[in-house]
């Protein structure tokens, strides 16, 4: 796979909607979303404390680093707490794009498999709830589901593929990408769950929309992000 170019590390051209609690920006794929990783002073945090000159400004919720899109911002900790609250009852929703190499088996998907993670190896095992009788870590797994929809279907040089609009009802690490490699559905670009193709260096995985009622206003939020990548064939 070829290697993707470094982002720009514009924290101000990465705005795509801000008010006096909150800041969305669209995320560049090779940027992580907090630090860790090697990653001190080029992730959405270190930037959004620089690009407004103090502390007190913590991500929301995480996408992984090749993964581009919308990450929510708190600049106060009483709107950070709410909107936690909000995410902890499922209250923000959050929509993805993907590309994925197979053919779906259905036009609606929903993906229920339960996650681990290695932390030493950093990759994400799933396993449907009735075989973790079996498994001899299964208090490891943690329940996680999602959900797609099929856009649109279409043959590309690598195969049958498919576009999809995903979402997560659970906020687990890798979930999207997992949960559509257990189906047979892998994302393409993604060099740990997915499949290579020509001329795409990072994964087809796109954080398009978030849709939630603001905690401090009480208006109804939709925020997005423009898919990033030119049409995949």
């Amino acid at each position: 796979m070829a290697k993707a170019p470094a982002p720009e590390l514009d924290f101000r051209k990465w705005i795509v909607w801000e008010d006096e609690h909150l800041v969305a920006v669209d995320k560049p794929a090779g940027v992580l979303s907090q630090g860790g990783e090697g990653g001190a002073g080029k992730n959405v945090v270190d930037l959004a404390r620089v690009h407004f000159g103090r502390g007190g400004l913590g991500v929301l919720h995480r996408i992984d680093r090749n993964v581009s899109g919308i990450v929510l911002i708190a600049k106060d900790h009483a709107t950070a707490s709410a909107m936690a609250k909000l995410f902890a009852k499922n209250e923000v929703e959050r929509v993805y794009r993907a590309i994925v190499s197979g053919t779906p088996s259905a036009d609606d998907l929903v993906m229920d498999a339960w996650l681990a993670k290695n932390e030493k190896t950093n990759e994400v095992t799933a396993r449907p709830e009735a075989e973790l009788e079996r498994v001899e870590d299964r208090d490891a797994y943690r329940p996680a589901r999602t959900e797609a929809h099929v856009l649109r279907r279409f043959k590309a040089r690598i195969g049958a593929c498919a576009e999809l609009e995903v979402r997560p009802i659970t906020g687990r690490s890798h979930q999207i990408r997992v949960h559509l490699a257990s189906v047979g559905l892998r994302i393409v670009g993604d060099p740990k769950y997915g499949v290579a193709a020509p001329g795409i260096n990072r994964p087809l995985l796109h954080a398009e929309r978030v849709i939630f009622t603001h905690p401090r206003t009480r208006k109804r939020i939709t925020i997005e992000a423009p898919i990033p990548w030119k049409p995949f064939e």
